[in-house]
C-alpha cells in the first residue's frame, strides 16, 4: 500500500482523471511538492460550530481518501470578522494540506479542503493565484464573471479559474466539501467586489498572515480596465 498522504494521491489522481491541457500546471505543482520534507505538527482539534458538517461531508465523499484527509488535517475559519455577513464567515472551514501554513510548507502552491456550510455566498471577488475546486460532497454553485450565467459541480467533478477572474460561489441546502489547489501569488490579496447604492464598483482587499483568518486591509474604487480584464 502506498505510504504518501490521502489528500495527495486523491488529488492527483483526480486531475489526471480529468484529463484537461489546462490542469497541467496544477498537476505539476502538486507533484512538486517535496513529500520527504518535515512536516508542521499537528493543531489542537478545532472546536467550532460549523465543525458539526465535518461527518456528513466525509460520510458522503465521492473518495474515501478525502475524507480521511477531512479527519486528518487542521482546520480553521477563513474569515473573521470585516463587518461581512456572520453566517459566510461562520460557514466557510479549511484544512490546508500544502502552503503557507499547511501540514507541509510551501510558496509556490496551496491545496487542501474548504467546508462550506449549508446556504452561503460567497460574493464576487478575485485573486492572483489560478485555482482548481474539486467536488468531494454535497453540490457548489459558481459564477465566472459578473453577469455569467452560473454552473454547478457535483462530487467528482471540478471548476478552473484563471488568475484574476472575477468569480463567486454559494452552496444549497447541504454542506459542501471541496479540495482545491492554488498556484501563483500565495501572498497576494483576495479583493471583495460589490457595488454601490449609486452603481459604482469597489473592491475590498483581505490578506493573510498564515496561519490566521483572512483580514480586511482597504477599499479602493474599480476602474474600467479592472472591470473589464476580470470579466473576460
Amino acid at each position: 500500500m502506498s505510504d504518501l498522504p490521502e489528500f495527495y494521491t486523491a488529488m492527483q489522481n483526480a486531475l489526471l482523471s480529468a484529463n484537461k491541457k489546462e490542469l497541467r500546471p496544477f498537476l505539476d505543482a502538486l507533484t512538486g511538492i517535496n513529500l520527504s520534507a518535515a512536516t508542521r505538527p499537528n493543531k489542537p482539534v478545532f472546536e467550532h460550530s460549523s465543525m458539526k458538517y465535518l461527518d456528513q461531508v466525509t460520510k458522503q465523499a465521492f473518495d474515501p481518501r478525502f475524507a480521511q484527509a477531512a479527519r486528518d488535517l487542521d482546520w480553521a475559519q477563513v474569515y473573521d470578522g470585516g463587518g461581512i455577513d456572520p453566517k459566510l464567515a461562520e460557514g466557510m472551514l479549511s484544512a490546508q494540506f500544502v502552503g503557507t501554513y499547511g501540514r507541509y510548507a510551501s510558496l509556490k502552491v496551496a491545496a487542501g479542503l474548504f467546508m462550506l456550510a449549508p446556504g452561503i455566498h460567497y460574493p464576487l471577488h478575485t485573486h492572483e493565484a489560478a485555482e482548481v475546486y474539486l467536488c468531494i460532497s454535497g453540490r457548489l454553485q459558481l459564477r465566472h464573471g459578473m453577469k455569467a450565467k452560473s454552473f454547478d459541480i457535483t462530487p467528482g467533478q471540478l471548476s478552473i479559474t484563471p488568475s484574476g477572474r472575477v468569480h463567486a460561489l454559494s452552496t444549497y441546502a447541504e454542506p459542501t466539501l471541496l479540495a482545491y489547489i492554488w498556484i501563483g501569488d500565495l501572498m497576494a490579496p483576495t479583493w471583495w467586489w460589490e457595488q454601490t447604492k449609486t452603481g459604482e464598483w469597489q473592491r475590498t482587499s483581505w490578506k493573510r498572515i498564515p496561519g490566521e483568518p483572512w483580514k480586511k486591509t482597504g477599499l479602493e474604487a474599480l476602474s474600467d480596465g479592472i472591470i473589464r480584464a476580470a470579466r473576460i
